[in-house]
């Protein structure tokens, strides 16, 4: 029994974190998850037509734990890497996601 249990873990865990759709508001600058009080936001700026600044991750406290800081850093950057933007990142939550995850996709974008 205790072995179908953990088996069930997996799906469990891999839907959870699948239920976040990440939208984008070019209107607020922003990428965000959930919906009124209960919403994940990473802001950002237009510096120029071919460069943005990620400015400022918030994720209320009844959301953190969850990884979608991660998923906003990773949807912001793969926008970046569409749109071919230079991106300056001033956000210490985006900056640590970089650090861990080095992708190198990534560093071609970033402003140093």
């Amino acid at each position: 029994m205790l072995r179908s249990l953990k088996k069930l873990e997996r799906p469990l865990l891999r839907l959870y974190s699948t239920q976040y759709k990440v939208e984008h508001d070019q209107n607020l600058k922003e990428f965000s998850l959930g919906n009124g009080k209960e919403k994940a936001v990473l802001q950002y700026q237009n510096l120029s037509p071919s460069k943005i600044e990620l400015e400022h991750t918030i994720v209320p406290e009844s959301l953190q734990g969850k990884g979608l800081g991660k998923l906003l850093a990773e949807a912001a950057l793969e926008y970046a890497l569409d749109k071919k933007l230079t991106v300056k990142v001033t956000c210490g939550f985006v900056q640590k996601y970089i650090e861990k995850n080095p992708k190198p996709e990534f560093k071609i974008i970033l402003d140093h």
